[in-house]
């Protein structure tokens, strides 16, 4: 899928202040999935695979009053604002970049892969 089609695609889901539901980072940085409450139905997961770079960078002057693993999904800061996909060569390797401002939070990932799906919330397996 190009670049185009994957930017249309994320685009095309609307995600403007949609509130992040999960952040994952599996298997050494390899795996990273985002999901997002699409509406009262379904949710929208990005999955990167192959990652070589992940940079996750809070905004440090956010005050964290509790711990985020205490949060209920009502309590959550972070909601979608900007998501821009691209795409890099770097020593003759060809990577995916998608930079995600998420505020409080921002993501950048390089990856081989990006998969975007919408889910129905009761199929959804978080």
């Amino acid at each position: 899928m190009s670049i185009k089609e994957i930017q249309s695609l994320i685009d095309g889901y609307h995600y403007w202040d949609a509130f992040v539901i999960s952040l994952k980072c599996d298997y050494f940085a390899d795996e990273i999935e985002l999901i997002y409450d699409n509406d009262d139905d379904s949710v929208v997961i990005y999955k990167f695979d192959g990652c070589y770079k992940s940079l996750f960078e809070h905004e440090k002057t956010y005050e964290k009053e509790h711990p985020v693993k205490k949060m209920s999904f009502r309590q959550l800061p972070y909601s979608m604002q900007d998501v821009e996909v691209g795409e890099i060569l770097e020593q003759e390797v060809h990577f995916y970049t998608c930079k995600i401002n998420m505020w409080p939070l921002a993501l950048e990932i390089w990856c081989k892969n990006i998969k975007i799906t919408k889910q129905n919330k009761n199929e959804c397996k978080d």
